[in-house]
């Protein structure tokens, strides 16, 4: 092969591979975890464990009949007029009494005795053995029965019972809700072999179930724990009322004696059977993350409105209540398992999710659901699924469980230096934030500010000049009237200059940046400043908007003190007070002749009054000949 083929032979071959994307590698993967947990399930899971397999032939029954009672009693069976059928037999639609009656011929009679399985549906059932009760559990009258034709078990005949030849036996059976009574051939055999022939199915219909249930209980306890804790709370509220509602459905069918009536306990059944297939929806939807919206809401009003529509059959309809039940809880199963399998599949198809096995099993789980639907609704027979996938679901739910919450099982290093990491992340994600809203906020102080300031110098330093202006061309104006008029321009522009060069600052920069311009003006004019400033950094934290009015408040002060006070000395003093709400206190007092001779000019007690306000805070004022205090105090945000 020349070196042209082989390039083009690797050319082939990358193309080749570039051809599986990154989406099409992950489906690859959850399409082979999906078939590998379906062929597992199959193939190995359910003939080793679950599959009853062909049933042994054991002693044959013939002499088959049937019969209505009026009784349930060994006397109303034998005035009963049996007709002959053939098994199975299923009668409808009258709730009441029948019997079954068939023969079983014994050539000797086994020391053991014989063993009995009823395969029938009813809701009790006692066993009549030549003519003497074999076996009656629970009550039997209407309408006070109970329901131990659920109890699926082994029945043991005594060899006293029994002779050689042919032996009577009866089933009287009872139903005081559903119509149906559907009765297959009964299993007659020795009973050490028969016991040991059906071991497994004796354990899977009893044991199994109520070891089942319990479990599913516990896991609806940790699921409502996970309600509360968890941050994930629609899939732990869903979990919680799938298994809820699963473990209720399985408890129902060893729940022989309930506190109501037949008719209630039949809409119970319904209601939960209804209510799983909602409840898988929901599941699926919150496990994808991406739940879609109204999903829930739609869900749950199809269920309540199919709901009110089985109470009206079962409680107000004369006959055929219980079939559109069965009909209805059918529809909602399929219909709502073929939407929980299209919401899992259109999410793996849109979403690279890793959780490829636990998609599995939880595919696994709804497919058993939809095969036990199909062959209620289609004939009318119960494969199991529904009852023995339940363990599938518990392992589904600790694989979700423990995946999510693996880091409970890292070191305690591990976790301190994860939750190190994240801590420091999450300040720097903080800080950043606080930077952006501060810039925001001192943006917005500054903005407003300039917008009042351009007021002030409008009506202020404007209506100033303005009024020297027009002054000046009506009459001359005396030289110490214009220099003290343009020293009240100069003195204003110098407060706006400072209170913008402050905006944004803290309090203690501001103040600080203050003084450091207020001194060489005092010293000019001959005052002496005493300054103190004891505040703590750590005490309080002010905003932009209230920095800037404390500092304007005191600039006033400080520009009327000047002008007014024709003191020697000016104190300002800054200091905090420790309450349980903190305090800023800030002092201006000079030695000057007081308040009287005072003239603020529009700028004086009235607009600090007005700022204090804004802030909240109080401003109070001490006036004598001996010169005047003003105090401002502003309830500081704790730091």
């Amino acid at each position: 092969m020349n070196s042209d083929a082989v390039q083009a032979t690797g050319s082939e071959g990358a193309s080749s591979s570039n051809r599986w994307s990154p989406r099409s590698i992950h489906l690859l993967h959850a399409l082979i975890a999906i078939a590998a947990v379906q062929l597992v399930y199959w193939l190995l899971v359910y003939p080793a464990i679950f599959s009853a397999g062909q049933r042994p032939h054991l002693i044959d029954v013939d002499d088959t009949g049937v019969a209505t009672l009026i009784a349930p009693s060994t006397e109303a069976l034998q005035a009963a007029d049996f007709k002959p059928v053939d098994l199975p037999w299923s009668d409808c639609c009258e709730i009441g009494y029948r019997a079954l009656r068939f023969s079983v011929t014994l050539d000797v009679v086994p020391e053991d005795g014989l063993a009995i399985i009823p395969i029938a549906g009813v809701d009790n059932l006692a066993i009549v053995v030549n003519g003497q009760m074999a076996r009656q559990e629970g009550r039997m009258t209407l309408p006070d029965i109970t329901y131990h034709g659920n109890l699926k078990s082994i029945s043991y005949i005594s060899p006293g019972l029994l002779h050689a030849g042919a032996n009577r036996f009866a089933f009287i059976m009872v139903r005081d809700s559903v119509p149906y009574f559907d009765v297959n051939r009964p299993l007659v055999g020795r009973y050490a072999q028969t016991r040991a022939l059906f071991e497994k199915r004796n354990y899977l219909l009893n044991e199994y179930q109520l070891q089942s249930y319990t479990i599913a209980f516990l896991l609806a306890l940790l699921a409502a724990v996970l309600c509360v804790r968890s941050e994930q709370k629609a899939f732990a509220v869903w979990t919680l009322v799938l298994v809820l509602a699963w473990a209720l459905r399985m408890h129902y069918f060893r729940w022989v004696d309930p506190p109501f009536s037949g008719d209630v306990r039949v809409f119970y059944y319904f209601s939960l059977t209804a209510l799983m297939p909602a409840a898988w929806v929901n599941v699926a939807d919150s496990w994808t993350g991406r739940p879609l919206r109204w999903l829930s809401e739609a869900t749950m009003a199809v269920t309540m409105l199919s709901l009110g529509v089985m109470a009206y059959a079962m409680f107000a309809m004369p006959s055929g209540g219980f079939d559109l039940c069965a009909s209805l809880s059918n529809t909602l199963g399929l219909l709502f398992g073929a939407a929980t399998i299209a919401r899992f599949v259109w999410h793996l198809l849109r979403v690279r999710d890793d959780r490829h096995w636990e998609a599995a099993i939880f595919l696994l789980c709804i497919t058993l659901m939809a095969v036990e639907f199909i062959w209620q609704g289609l004939w009318d027979i119960s494969t199991g699924h529904l009852q023995n996938s339940l363990p599938l679901l518990l392992t589904a739910f600790a694989v979700a469980f423990f995946a999510r919450n693996v880091r409970l099982f890292r070191s305690m290093n591990e976790i301190n230096a994860l939750l190190n990491d994240r801590l420091q992340q999450r300040e720097t994600e903080l800080a950043q934030h606080y930077a952006r809203q501060g810039a925001l906020l001192r943006r917005e102080t500054l903005v407003n500010e300039r917008h009042r300031l351009m007021r002030d110098m409008h009506d202020g330093i404007g209506g100033q000049l303005m009024s020297l202006l027009h002054t000046s061309r009506l009459k001359p104006i005396p030289q110490t009237e214009l220099s003290e008029n343009l020293s009240n321009v100069v003195d204003e522009l110098r407060l706006i200059i400072d209170s913008l060069d402050s905006v944004g600052n803290s309090i203690g920069t501001a103040l600080a940046s203050f003084r450091r311009r207020l001194e060489p003006t005092l010293t000019a004019a001959g005052i002496r400043l005493i300054w103190s400033n004891t505040l703590d950094d750590q005490v309080a934290h002010l905003g932009p908007r209230e920095v800037l009015q404390v500092f304007r408040i005191v600039q006033e002060a400080v520009t009327n003190a000047i002008r007014h006070a024709h003191s020697a000395t000016l104190r300002i003093a800054i200091s905090s007070e420790a309450t349980p709400t903190p305090l800023l206190h800030v002092v201006i007092a000079d030695q000057g002749s007081g308040m009287d001779k005072h003239s603020s000019g529009g700028h004086g007690l009235k607009n600090m009054q007005a700022r204090a306000e804004s802030l909240g805070a109080s401003l109070s004022t001490q006036s004598s000949p001996d010169g005047t205090e003003i105090t401002l105090t502003l309830p500081l945000e704790k730091g």
